[in-house]
């Protein structure tokens, strides 16, 4: 090989290498390319885990046979101790050496019984090989990840056995042996960092969500349905489609997931976990009809009301009592029933001090006036304040290019596309498909959840009923709403 083709062939090489961001891609294309380099027939590639050298791709071009790791290649590990020095791959790794072999079947150097034997089964003819340690030399001491176990080089011209020449005038092939152990573990490195990125971003949704006793799952669960439902888009639509979402993009939607409500770490607490419409007051209201109750015996005792009197006010006050028991509790109130607790608010009790006060304080009619849910307007507004909240923290974060879109995605899942939603009001043309997504599944996960204290969990059918209709409404994406429903993902029930 002559000194430029080496170069050419070098810069080749790397920029395949450098182009793989997936760890299983990188193994397939640097056992691929050195094949290609060296006319090889067969190769395996080996990495180091655990004191011993364990498969991870196989290929031999002869025999049609291309294994990777994930395809379950049933093989033992190689194991890098003294005893099993007399395995090539093993000698290779532990000595930090290339072996060059020119035929398995005239070496002694080497215990080649299991080329032999796999000859045998499979009729194939084990001649040359080059096995090649995949070393870094990143630290003080040279580090080695793996082997590539090269085979059967083929005279590029005649196409007849050959035996590996030149190795080393020019080094050409150790030297992108090399390049590609560091590619390997850079690869390794960013993964590692991308991997505490990760768990650092889960173990703060996860704190988020222990702060409230109810509601403990939900950043997990709509993450998982993000996750499944990303790899359903990805195998229903093909490359290059708006809906596909490759590995990265949907990598980059989990993280948005995981974030998404992390503005939470600031709502407070009897909000957040507010289970009836007068939260912790309720115990208080309860005391005061007692004490009103005990008052008004009293006075009937004392002669300041008649015996049809003193029935009479009971009898209000029971049913006053009635009331707030019923509406305290999470229903869709009527104006009906909204007119009669505001009549409450004449009810009133001596306490201890001897003042006259309202049995129901004006906070406690408003609370018990909501006509859904549990909270008031201004307990609302501080409850979506948390979207805000959660765009200013990402804001703060430095995040790379790899994960530029979090903050948008993330901070945009209370958004509508016909602009009803908050904090911003953003209407379609605003809201990726991202953003459309997770709003989708944000909901979902809450209208299914079964642990949330205000409602009861919606069934399946029940809550696609509700998408559909919001999707009718012009508030979600139609297209998506029924795709998720297709995709089948949710009915798991948590997304796992």
């Amino acid at each position: 090989m002559s000194q430029l083709s080496g170069v050419n062939k070098i810069f080749e090489m790397v920029m395949a290498f450098n182009g793989e961001t997936r760890y299983e891609s990188l193994l397939n294309t640097i056992l691929e390319k050195m094949m290609e380099l060296t006319n090889s027939d067969a190769g395996t590639l080996y990495i180091l885990e655990d004191g011993a050298l364990h498969f991870r791709i196989i290929k031999n071009i002869t025999l049609s046979i291309f294994q990777a790791y994930d395809d379950g290649i049933d093989l033992p590990p190689v194991l890098l101790e003294p005893t099993n020095i007399e395995n090539v791959s093993a000698y290779a790794a532990i000595k930090n050496e290339i072996v060059v072999i020119d035929d398995v079947y005239k070496d002694n150097r080497f215990n080649f019984t299991g080329p032999k034997n796999y000859d045998k089964i499979t009729g194939y003819r084990s001649r040359s090989m080059l096995v090649l340690p995949l070393t870094t030399y990143r630290s003080e001491k040279p580090e080695v990840m793996g082997v590539i176990q090269l085979m059967n080089v083929v005279d590029p011209k005649t196409g007849e056995p050959d035996i590996y020449r030149d190795i080393f005038e020019p080094p050409v092939i150790p030297a992108l042996a090399n390049i590609a152990s560091n590619t390997l573990a850079n690869l390794i490195h960013l993964n590692e960092i991308r991997m505490l990125f990760h768990s650092f971003a889960a173990a703060m949704a996860r704190a988020i969500d222990e702060r409230s006793a109810y509601n403990s799952n939900h950043t997990s669960n709509v993450t998982n349905f993000v996750q499944k439902f990303s790899e359903y888009l990805r195998a229903a639509f093909p490359l290059g489609h708006r809906l596909h979402f490759d590995a990265k993009r949907s990598e980059e939607l989990a993280m948005a997931a995981i974030l998404h409500d992390i503005g939470k770490i600031i709502t407070p607490p009897d909000i957040l976990d507010k289970s009836d419409k007068l939260g912790g007051r309720l115990l208080a209201v309860r005391d005061r009809f007692f004490i009103r109750k005990l008052q008004l015996e009293n006075e009937r005792m004392a002669g300041h009301l008649s015996g049809d009197e003193f029935e009479a006010k009971k009898r209000e006050l029971e049913r006053a009592r009635l009331l707030v028991e019923e509406t305290v509790v999470p229903s869709y109130l009527s104006d009906e029933k909204i007119a009669q607790l505001q009549k409450l608010s004449s009810l009133t009790y001596v306490n201890s001090e001897g003042k006259t006060l309202p049995i129901l304080e004006a906070r406690d009619i408003e609370s018990l006036s909501v006509r859904k849910g549990t909270l008031t307007e201004g307990e609302r507004e501080i409850m979506q304040e948390h979207v805000a909240i959660t765009g200013r923290i990402l804001e703060s974060a430095a995040f790379s290019k790899y994960y530029k879109n979090v903050l948008n995605w993330a901070s945009g899942h209370h958004e509508f596309i016909d602009g009803t939603g908050y904090p911003s009001q953003l209407k379609a043309d605003k809201l990726p498909i991202e953003t459309r997504i997770l709003t989708i599944l944000d909901i979902y996960e809450a209208l299914t959840a079964a642990d949330r204290p205000y409602k009861k969990p919606f069934s399946p059918e029940k809550s696609f009923a509700i998408l559909k209709s919001m999707a009718d409404e012009g508030k979600l994406d139609t297209e998506l709403v029924t795709l998720f429903e297709q995709s089948n993902v949710w009915k798991s029930g948590d997304g796992k």
